[in-house]
């Protein structure tokens, strides 16, 4: 297993991971081979994915304002889950962060998504009770 950049190319096998890991809820961004390529191109050195024999097994998109980082689409492959693949990702992105002077960064998680609260927490994020996300499409 090996932890790389993601390239558009990997927008098959990434996307089939995504609609097999619950609490993704990928009808709420561009979720198109498109929009997966805008985010690569605009941040090519904080999308990464973790491949098993070029197949992908877990994913994390990274990007950034210049200010604050931002992180999108982690996943991890059921059958491959608690194996650290996860921390593996996160590590990576944020190193890239800090390479780039991001000293924040900040994540989504569905209201819902139990398990996806929960690793975060194991990971040490915080939940933050003083403010409320907006958002709209256009």
């Amino acid at each position: 297993m090996e932890i790389r950049k993601m390239v558009p190319e990997d927008y098959e096998g990434a996307y089939d991971l995504w609609t097999r890991v619950p609490g993704m809820n990928l009808a709420s961004l561009d979720n198109s081979y498109a929009g997966i390529a805008r985010i690569i191109r605009k941040n090519p050195e904080t999308c990464f994915v973790a491949a098993d024999n070029e197949r992908v097994i877990g994913t994390i998109l990274g990007g950034t304002d210049g200010r604050k980082g931002f992180i999108y689409h982690t996943a991890v492959d059921p059958d491959q889950q608690g194996k650290g693949i996860g921390t593996r990702l996160i590590d990576r992105v944020c190193t890239s962060f800090k390479k780039e002077q991001i000293t924040k960064i900040g994540l989504f998680v569905v209201l819902d998504n139990e398990e996806g609260k929960q690793f975060w927490r194991k990971k040490g994020w915080n939940f933050r009770q003083d403010i409320v996300y907006l958002d709209r499409d256009l």
